[in-house]
């Protein structure tokens, strides 16, 4: 932690040596137990497949998270902001990282007003399924990719990512829309849960977390 500086607020020190400790012991044993190239891109390919099932799930329902005009062009709920990191083993599904939020603005196809977005309707918004769309391409996916095209809240500001780590950005981002759109289409998991890599992930994800507490949107 002393050699994070400014980076790293002071009370999360603690929390900051415990997670690289515990990383540090089980990059140890992983080559010996998974055949995963890297830990950051399995974890970057699991949250954008459940991202992908989360957002085929309500559509399957018949259910929109959440999109309509508003004073900064077109909000949309369909995006990474409406979402929460679970602790470690919590919740019915162990296996997954993250839980779906913010559903106060959703709608059904009866609740659907087209007369309510008829001034986008170069968007798609002026039917049922073009609402759909919106969400699961120029909502989710766009979000994971960077952009912030939708109204959505997602700060997706690349400027504090330094130049020698772009690549590393680009295959994170990639592998996010990637694993997105194959959960969205009901494809195949090409890098499924594994309990050998699910613990080494969360101190990833607890790594982040004390060095973004600062990012706002």
């Amino acid at each position: 932690a002393d050699q994070m500086g400014d980076e790293l607020p002071g009370e999360l020190a603690e929390t900051w040596n415990a997670a690289c400790g515990r990383l540090a012991d089980h990059l140890k044993s992983m080559p010996t137990i998974t055949e995963e190239p890297s830990l950051l891109l399995w974890l970057a390919w699991r949250l954008g497949w459940e991202c992908g099932v989360t957002v085929r799930a309500l559509h399957a329902a018949g259910i929109a998270w959440g999109t309509y005009p508003d004073a900064m062009g077109i909000h949309c709920n369909a995006h990474v902001n409406n979402f929460v990191v679970k602790p470690l083993g919590s919740g019915e599904m162990l296996t997954t990282f993250l839980a779906a939020l913010d559903f106060d603005m959703a709608f059904t196809r009866d609740g659907y007003l087209p007369e309510a977005v008829a001034s986008k309707a170069g968007l798609g918004l002026d039917t049922w399924d073009g609402v759909l769309n919106f969400e699961a391409t120029m909502g989710m996916r766009l979000v994971l990719a960077g952009s912030d095209f939708a109204s959505t809240g997602v700060a997706n500001d690349g400027a504090g990512v330094p130049e020698s780590h772009k690549a590393v950005e680009a295959a994170v981002r990639d592998t996010l829309v990637a694993a997105y759109e194959a959960a969205r289409a009901g494809g195949e998991d090409a890098h499924p849960h594994t309990d050998a890599l699910h613990g080494a992930a969360y101190d990833l994800v607890h790594l982040a977390l004390c060095l973004t507490t600062h990012v706002e949107g």
